[in-house]
């Protein structure tokens, strides 16, 4: 599953990989009896990686959400404007260009995920 890390996350991954090759690589390799890599230093990455994932997923239902909320703004803004006397057509017009620009930005960032 794709993750969303924080730039301190990146950094932390780069450097705990860093670390797990120097020790893989002092060991006596896939033949040899020594394993020296800490298990440790998998159990973090493991746990960045999965605050990574829980945090794409609020993201991703946080942005679907926004969507949602999108249309049914632009619904109800056509609605407006199909009840608006001949006064206030152009503001009804005008709050359905913005809603449907707000819809438009919802929609790239839900094609995110």
């Amino acid at each position: 599953m794709p993750a969303s890390y924080t730039a301190s996350e990146k950094w932390q991954i780069a450097k705990l990989s860093a670390k797990t090759i120097k020790q893989a690589a002092a060991s006596d390799g896939p033949n040899g009896t020594t394993d020296i890599v800490d298990p440790r230093l998998g159990a973090r990455l493991d746990a960045i990686r999965q605050r990574g994932e829980e945090r794409y997923e609020r993201e991703a239902r946080a942005a679907l959400v926004k969507l949602d909320q999108a249309e049914d703004a632009v619904a109800m803004a056509k609605a407006d404007l199909a009840t608006a006397d001949k006064d206030s057509k152009s503001a009804a017009r005008r709050t359905l260009n913005n809603a449907k620009a707000d819809l438009r930005r919802a929609d790239q960032a839900a094609r995110k995920y």
